[in-house]
C-alpha cells in the first residue's frame, strides 16, 4: 500500500507565522507500518497546488491526517479531497480525540482515531490491507466510524502502551529536505515522555494521554531510548526540541538525561530547547546551571499572570511573580532565551489587571511571548462548565487558535479580550523589541551570540513573518491604550517583594510510570 501522511495548513494568526514544528505524531505512526510506502506532505511548509495535489492523491491508497482544533476544517477539506480521489481517509490527533462525533459524522472520513495512535493505526492499515489478521472492525479499539446504517459507532477506548520504548523509532527519513524552524533556528523534535501527573480541567493533554478508568498516567522513555532518538536526529539542524509538555517535571530524571548528553559530548555539537516551569527552576537553581552546561539555549515558561490571585486560582500556588522575575533573570543572564506564555482574560482579571500583565511581560524582557486568551477546548471539563454558564461566544473551531477569544468572562467580553490580545502584541513587539533583540543577537561576543548564525531566517521568518501577521490582523501601535502607556501609574500597586509561595507537598513517586490518584491534585494551568 501507499500511504500519504498529511499535516494540515498552518493557522493564519498567532505564532504559526514564526514557528513551524515537525509533525512528530505522523512520523511516529508511520514507523508502525514500515512495509508500506510512505510520504509526508506538510501544508505548513510544502508548496500546495490543488491540481497537482489531487493528481498525487491518485497514487495513494490511504491518507493519514493529524489535526488540532483550529486546523480541523483544513483537515476535513483535505479528507474530502482525498476521498474524491479514492483514498481511505484516517483522521487522528487532539481534535478527533476531544470531539470524535464532529469528525466521524462526515461521510468522507472513514476512520476517526481517538487517543494514542500507534497501535490503532497499525490495526487500521492491516484491516484495509486485505484484513490480513482477519478481525472485525468492531475489534479495533480506539476508533469511531459510521456503520452501514449511517450511525456513528465508538469502539472501546485504546489503552495506553505502558512502555514507550516498545514503539519503533519515528520515521525521520520522511522529514528529509523539509525545514522546520523555531525563531529562525532549524529544529527537530524528540519526545522523552507522554502525559502529565497533573489533572487540569481545561487541559487537552489529560484527554489525549490517559486511560479514563485508571489513574492519571505519566510515562517516560528510558535514558537509552532518549539517546537513541537524539542520535537519530539530523545534526545539521541548529536545535533539538524536547517537545513534551514539561521536560523538567521529574528533576532527578532530567539530571540523568542532561548528564548523559554531556558525557556523550552531544552538547558540543547541538543546541537544545525544552518546556519547563518557573517553580521547578526556582526550587532547583542547580538545574538551570546544568541546562546551560548541556547547551540548552531556549526554554518555554508559562508566565501566566503577575497577579497572585490568578496564579492561586490556577492552582499555581507554588509560583509567585517575584519567583518568575528571578528565574527569568537567571536564565537570561546565562544567555538562555525565553519564550513566555501569558494568559489574557483569566476569570477575575479586569482590563487594568490584564494591562498590568502586559507591562510586566515587557519589563521581564522575554525574547518571545504568546499572549493567549483564556480558551476552553471542546471535550474538556472547562468547556462544559463555560458552556453551562453561557460564556462560549464562538462555535467556529477556527477561532480556537489561542489568538482569537472564543469565550467571555464576568469581567471581559470576548471583544474586549481580543482588543487586549492585540494591545499586548503591539506593546511587546512594536515598541523597541526589534532593537533590543538585534543588540543582543548581533553581538559576536555576547551571551546570545549562538543566535548569530540564525539571523537570516530570524529576520525573514521571525521578524518579517511576525510583523506581516500582526498587520494582517490590524495590529499596530495605535491599539495601545493610554493606560498602558502610563507605566508608573499602571504598575504602582504591583509589589514583588511581599509575595511568598505556598509550598505544597511535592509528588513522591515521579519515578513511577503511573501516578496514583490519591497523590494527584487538580492543577488549573492553561496548556
Amino acid at each position: 500500500m501507499k500511504i500519504l501522511y498529511i499535516n494540515p495548513a498552518r493557522l493564519q494568526s498567532g505564532l504559526d507565522a514564526i514557528i513551524t514544528g515537525a509533525p512528530l505524531s505522523l512520523i511516529s505512526i508511520a514507523a508502525t507500518v514500515p512495509e508500506h510506502d510512505a510520504k509526508l506532505f506538510d501544508f505548513k511548509i510544502d508548496k500546495f497546488r490543488e491540481n497537482k495535489f489531487r493528481s498525487d492523491l491518485n497514487r495513494y491508497d490511504a491518507v493519514a491526517i493529524t489535526s488540532m482544533t483550529p486546523q480541523i476544517y483544513s483537515a476535513l477539506d483535505i479528507a474530502k479531497m482525498a476521498k474524491e480521489q479514492g483514498c481511505t481517509t484516517i483522521l487522528g490527533g487532539y481534535h478527533p480525540t476531544l470531539v470524535p462525533e464532529f469528525v466521524a459524522k462526515h461521510d468522507f472520513v472513514d476512520f476517526t482515531v481517538r487517543g494514542e495512535g500507534e497501535h490503532t493505526f497499525k490495526e487500521i492499515i492491516d484491516y484495509i490491507d486485505n484484513n490480513k489478521n482477519n478481525v472485525s472492525i468492531k475489534e479495533i479499539d480506539g476508533i469511531s466510524y459510521k456503520d452501514k446504517e449511517g450511525r456513528i459507532v465508538h469502539n472501546n477506548e485504546r489503552h495506553l502502551e505502558p512502555n514507550l520504548d516498545n514503539f519503533p523509532m519515528p520515521r525521520r527519513d520522511l522529514l528529509k529536505g523539509k525545514l522546520y524552524t523555531y525563531l529562525g533556528a532549524s529544529t527537530r523534535q524528540v519526545e522523552t515522555s507522554r502525559g502529565c501527573p497533573h489533572n487540569c480541567k481545561f487541559c487537552c493533554i489529560i484527554k489525549m494521554w490517559r486511560n479514563t478508568n485508571k489513574a492519571t498516567t505519566y510515562r517516560t522513555k528510558s535514558i537509552s531510548r532518549v539517546m537513541r532518538e537524539v542520535y537519530d536526529v539530523d545534526w545539521k539542524n541548529d536545535f533539538i526540541f524536547f517537545c513534551e509538555d514539561n521536560f523538567t517535571i521529574n528533576v532527578k530524571r532530567t539530571h540523568k538525561i542532561l548528564d548523559t548528553i554531556m558525557k556523550a559530548g552531544v552538547h558540543n555539537k547541538m543546541h537544545f530547547s525544552c518546556q519547563s516551569r518557573v517553580d521547578t527552576l526556582y526550587r532547583n537553581p542547580e538545574l538551570i546551571d546544568k541546562l546551560y552546561k548541556a547547551n540548552f539555549r531556549q526554554i518555554f515558561l508559562g508566565i501566566e499572570s503577575v497577579h497572585q490571585q490568578s496564579l492561586n486560582a490556577m492552582n499555581k500556588k507554588n509560583t509567585t511573580p517575584a519567583m518568575v522575575k528571578q528565574v527569568v533573570k537567571s536564565l537570561r543572564d546565562r544567555g538562555i532565551s525565553i519564550f513566555g506564555g501569558v494568559i489574557i482574560g483569566f476569570p477575575g482579571e479586569t482590563k487594568r489587571m490584564v494591562r498590568q500583565n502586559i507591562q510586566n511581560t515587557i519589563d521581564l524582557d522575554l525574547d518571545c511571548v504568546q499572549f493567549t486568551p483564556i480558551t476552553a477546548f471542546p471535550g474538556t471539563d472547562f468547556y462544559e462548565e463555560m458552556k453551562s454558564q453561557g460564556r462560549i461566544t464562538a462555535n467556529n473551531y477556527k477561532f480556537y487558535d489561542l489568538f482569537h477569544p472564543m469565550m467571555g468572562t464576568p469581567d471581559l467580553t470576548s471583544k474586549e479580550m481580543y482588543r487586549l490580545v492585540a494591545e499586548g502584541y503591539a506593546a511587546f513587539y512594536l515598541k523597541g523589541w526589534i532593537l533590543k533583540r538585534a543588540k543582543e543577537y548581533l553581538n559576536p561576543v555576547g551571551k546570545f551570540n549562538w543566535m548569530f548564525n540564525c539571523m537570516g531566517r530570524l529576520i525573514k521568518q521571525g521578524i518579517l513573518g511576525g510583523l506581516s501577521m500582526l498587520y494582517s490582523q490590524g495590529i499596530t501601535t495605535k491599539v495601545i491604550s493610554k493606560e498602558l502607556k502610563n507605566k508608573k501609574e499602571l504598575m504602582k500597586d504591583i509589589n514583588f517583594s511581599v509575595q511568598k509561595p505556598v509550598i505544597e507537598k511535592s509528588f513522591k513517586s515521579l519515578e513511577d510510570k503511573t501516578i496514583k490518584p490519591e497523590i494527584v491534585k487538580e492543577v488549573s494551568e492553561q496548556a
